[in-house]
């Protein structure tokens, strides 16, 4: 008898795509594009939709070995973080020597404590910041679960609980933030605590709201999400904008942020659900969706190719004479824009996307061969 498929959520495969593309439009001065970023800045909405996302595929199942699970999320998350950050230490000191002055050295806290601490040691792996936030939210969910589910056998309820705590604990992260404590080991916690709200929304919707949500004629569904919005900007005279990776700009206060992050996954969760039938099974869509990690980790690296691009044509077409080296050698957050046309900072985006997608691609072949010369190994010590 064959194993049953998968059953796969395409709408969650277009919320991924859309977060990452989120991610590389926010990394490059907007992209090129404007995905709604003028109602909803994507700081503080690509992460909190990844984060929902997660949240939302949970499986309670997982509680029956935490070890397991724990060990699973360390494989898959910090292992990869470590040797991406190995890769980008050695690349950085390649480019060190060859006159750029982006980057730190190779040493223990860079190495080992920094991927942690700050995620930014080795800057074109930057993106990376996220993973151990994430690890820690994993880890946290599982083992408060695991406990309200043995005082609660209510789904709802316990469900209910724990999105109340993660509420509550979002909370208290983002007053720490408000209060300053953003240095060193802080930052790791008010990061954590940050995403853990929008974890529990994703199993909250997942458990209680999803059933209800379909009632909701999408008209009126937008027409609140934008009113409440619109009531926002008019009583802070102002769009609030998060910089999750730092959290030094909760000038709002503690709950705007979770407000901000619950009405950005809203509207692009009802979006998803819209588009589905007609992109969800989309193979660009789904190529994406599928190599966020290596998206997150590899972007900056397209951007740079693109850069060295520019670098290179300013040599011999006189179009591109206004290229700046010293900013190319020093500054990863400057882009060369031909003409100073924001539009193209759209070529950073696809080729960020691109190169990250195809480094994967071959990193699975890689992986793919090893596991075939390791099984030819134990079958001829066998035989």
């Amino acid at each position: 008898m064959e194993p049953l498929k998968k059953e796969i959520d395409y709408r969650f495969k277009i919320l991924y795509a859309v977060a990452m593309i989120m991610v590389c439009c926010g990394h490059t001065n907007g992209g090129g594009i404007s995905i709604l970023s003028d109602w909803f800045p994507y700081g503080g909405v690509h992460l909190s939709i990844f984060v929902f996302a997660s949240g939302y595929f949970y499986k309670n199942s997982s509680e029956r070995h935490i070890g397991k699970y724990i060990l699973k999320k360390v494989k898959t998350l910090l292992v990869p973080l470590y040797v991406y950050n190995l890769a980008y230490g050695i690349i950085v000191q390649v480019l060190r020597r060859n006159g750029f002055e982006m980057g730190g050295e190779i040493n223990f806290t860079n190495l080992v404590i920094a991927p942690i601490k700050n995620g930014h040691q080795f800057i074109y792996n930057m993106g990376g910041w996220f993973i151990v936030p994430l690890f820690m939210v994993e880890v946290y969910n599982i083992l408060i679960q695991k406990l309200i589910h043995k005082i609660n056998t209510s789904k709802e309820i316990s469900t209910t609980v724990f999105f109340t705590t993660s509420i509550i604990l979002g909370l208290i992260g983002n007053q720490l933030a408000c209060l300053n404590y953003l240095s060193g080991w802080w930052l790791v916690l008010v990061r954590m605590l940050y995403f853990v709200p929008f974890w529990g929304l994703g199993i909250f919707y997942h458990q209680v709201l999803e059933k209800y949500d379909h009632k909701v004629p999408s008209i009126w569904y937008f027409a609140v999400i934008f009113i409440i919005k619109l009531i926002i900007v008019y009583y802070y005279g102002k769009m609030p904008v998060y910089t999750p990776s730092w959290c030094n700009n909760f000038t709002e206060g503690p709950i705007m942020p979770i407000i901000n992050g619950f009405l950005g996954i809203a509207l692009w969760m009802r979006i998803a659900t819209i588009l589905e039938p007609v992109i969800g099974k989309s193979k660009w869509i789904n190529v994406i969706a599928d190599n966020t990690y290596s998206i997150m980790m590899n972007q900056f690296l397209g951007f740079m190719i693109v850069k060295t691009l520019y670098a290179l044509l300013s040599r011999i077409y006189v179009g591109f004479s206004d290229f700046d080296w010293v900013n190319y050698r020093t500054n990863i957050w400057w882009y060369y824009t031909p003409k100073g046309l924001n539009y193209t900072l759209i070529i950073y985006v696809v080729v960020g996307i691109t190169l990250s997608v195809l480094f994967q691609k071959v990193i699975d072949q890689i992986k793919s061969l090893l596991l075939k010369i390791g099984s030819k190994k134990k079958f001829f010590a066998i035989y």
